[in-house]
């Protein structure tokens, strides 16, 4: 299909680029006459353009400082871009859908009567979110700024934190409709050539009639798109990208979205807080023993009361026996319903807080879990013990840095509740196996999932669980890069 493109007629273009905005009222177009009558329409969309700079910077200076006689001549759009228009990028285009593209980007197109191409001026409204403190990241001696809507604007925050010549940014085009702009990050000479290869040809393989947010191109460059465990990385902090991309990672941004996708992700890094470097090391590294046993907590802790109440209460000591029996008693729920309902409802209220504004979002998890639990008790629907017991796990799912990750952790417990209801303690085994295998087997664009555990990277085990001092633990991580299994024999044995 042959692409529209403009003619020498005026009108004409006017009318079709008219068309194609039929009905939209921020749809603007303004006609002059400059120099010794020369017809010129200025085209815009308000709003999406910024109509001031589109006064001072094209058309006052077309109106009046044009004082000499013009050429009318094919060099005459090109002593326009460079005598007078003060905008800061100006191109020229005689596709008719480039020009509509470029209407919707904030930019404004000039059409010059007896001429088949119009200049296109960068005009975009800064009209942005201001920067500021992430509500989701939070931290203590890390920087205060987050990514906001405006991907230029993010692209200079990570500009300025890596001041090096080496920052390559990569321009895609995503949305057959939305014509999304989506930004790859990486820095070259640092990140492995195979991984980069891999995640060029996931991104020009997306295909998709809209690319509204980066939880979208998540989806589509996944090649696990039925894992519940996530191959990227989330993150509304421009410091956190600049670290991952000196270890050899890619960041992707895509416009009018506040967060960025950071690509290759191994599992344990999701339980790396970002603070870790910016602590002494043995505060650095109780901290990540506390998530670690967080995430033991919150997988295994119901299933295994679970066990202890329907199969093998023989396992504990015989006082807490007695205690559990006596909390049980008048409980007309079987234990998997009781902690099952409870669970539920924990889930139930901290999804409807999130839906809520902030203070009223806590207050209403606070509170209603309290009254729920209080409710539970008095009506013999669920036993102290039980209460407790959920209360734990909830309080540990927060001690996971990493929003998505939590998310899947939570939900893996129900599958270890149901296993340890049909198996008993057999059950949770099982369970546990097979997340391993499933661990060891996931790769994030080519790189292990499970690294540096499996394959075993004995340099990167000075920053698994206990973070070695950081003159030796800032250098480049081996896990990020794509190696054959005879080089990850030769550093096993190592």
């Amino acid at each position: 299909m042959n692409k529209k493109l403009l003619t020498i007629d005026l009108l004409d273009n006017v009318n079709e680029i008219t068309m194609r905005f039929f009905n939209n009222h921020n749809f603007t177009k303004k006609e002059i006459i400059i120099n010794e009558g020369i017809r010129c329409f200025i085209i815009y969309v308000n709003h999406i353009a910024d109509r001031r700079y589109i006064e001072e910077c094209i058309v006052h200076p077309l109106l009046f400082f044009i004082k000499k006689p013009l050429n009318q001549d094919k060099n005459l759009l090109s002593e326009l871009m460079m005598k007078y228009l003060v905008s800061s990028s100006c191109e020229r285009s005689e596709s008719i859908e480039f020009l509509c593209a470029s209407l919707l980007k904030g930019k404004s197109i000039i059409l010059i009567e007896g001429y088949a191409e119009a200049i296109i001026c960068n005009t975009a409204s800064d009209n942005y979110r201001a920067i500021e403190e992430s509500s989701t990241e939070k931290s203590v001696k890390a920087s205060r700024e987050s990514f906001v809507e405006n991907i230029e604007m993010n692209i200079t925050m990570l500009e300025r934190k890596i001041s090096s010549h080496s920052l390559k940014v990569d321009k895609y085009i995503l949305g057959d409709i939305t014509q999304t702009p989506v930004y790859l990050v990486y820095i070259d000479g640092i990140i492995d050539a195979k991984v980069l290869e891999n995640i060029k040809v996931r991104i020009s393989s997306v295909k998709t009639p809209s690319m509204l947010s980066a939880g979208f191109i998540e989806q589509f460059i996944d090649n696990y798109t039925l894992n519940i465990f996530p191959t990227a990385k989330s993150t509304e902090r421009p410091d956190k990208v600049a670290a991952d991309l000196l270890e050899g990672k890619a960041s992707i941004l895509v416009a009018e979205s506040s967060s960025a996708l950071v690509v290759p992700a191994t599992f344990i890094e999701f339980f790396q807080g970002f603070d870790d470097y910016s602590q002494r090391v043995f505060i650095a590294t109780f901290s990540r023993i506390l998530r670690l046993i967080g995430v033991f907590l919150v997988l295994i802790l119901d299933p295994i009361y679970l066990v202890v109440l329907a199969y093998n209460s023989e396992l504990l000591p015989f006082k807490l026996v007695a205690v559990l029996i006596d909390s049980r008693l008048n409980i007309p729920l079987p234990p998997f319903f009781e902690i099952l309902g409870m669970e539920l409802a924990v889930e139930i209220l901290r999804e409807g807080g999130l839906r809520l504004p902030s203070p009223i979002g806590t207050t209403l998890a606070i509170v209603g879990g309290l009254v729920i639990g209080d409710a539970a008790t008095r009506a013999n629907l669920a036993s102290y013990s039980t209460l407790f017991v959920v209360a734990i796990t909830v309080i540990s799912s927060f001690l996971i840095p990493n929003y998505e990750m939590a998310l899947s952790i939570r939900l893996l417990r129900f599958p270890l509740l149901l296993l340890a209801q049909i198996f008993g303690f057999y059950g949770v085994i099982f369970g546990v196996y097979l997340m391993l295998i499933v661990l060891i087997k996931m790769e994030s664009f080519g790189v292990p999932y499970f690294s540096p555990i499996a394959p075993v990277r004995q340099k990167d085990l000075k920053d698994f669980l206990i973070r070695f001092p950081l003159m030796r633990t800032i250098k480049k991580p081996k896990s990020y890069e794509i190696t054959d299994k005879g080089e990850d024999q030769d550093e096993q044995g190592e």
